[in-house]
């Protein structure tokens, strides 16, 4: 009986290593550990550099607006082209539109808006589409 019992509690504790390494429950991709960081991961690139702080439609227009934070993280003094699209609650793109910043130093935040030219109604989502950087001359 006693052998039963321990036989018993070793295959348990397999199997509950097994579940555990094998992806019990938890969306952590293989060999990364999982993270309990409640903000979002760093973007690579120029694309990680440019955010929407706010995203509204304007009263008296119903045009859509996109307030823009640009942060430079290279090293070089840099101008930037930052495309935003404008989405309806369908999912259907309503209008898209470009922000730009030029000379804005390492580290230094630029705000600018996106302004899009076509009336939108009800909710709207607004999203970055396309980052581009180059260095200033």
């Amino acid at each position: 009986m006693l052998i039963a019992v321990l036989g018993l509690v070793i295959v348990l504790g397999v199997v509950g290593v097994l579940a555990s390494v094998l992806g019990g429950g938890d969306d952590t991709p293989p060999g990364k550990a999982p993270s309990h960081e409640r903000t979002a991961p760093s973007v690579p690139g120029p694309r990680g550099d440019a955010k929407i702080t706010k995203c509204s439609v304007s009263e008296g227009l119903s045009y859509p607006t996109a307030e823009v934070q640009i942060t430079n993280r290279s090293s070089k003094t840099s101008d930037y082209l930052v495309s935003v699209e404008f989405v309806d609650a369908k999912g259907e793109r309503i209008t898209d539109t470009f922000v730009a910043t030029n000379r804005l130093a390492p580290h230094q935040v630029a705000h600018e808006t996106a302004q899009g030219f076509r009336e939108a109604h009800g909710s709207v989502v607004c999203r970055i589409t396309d980052v581009s950087r180059t260095a200033s001359l």
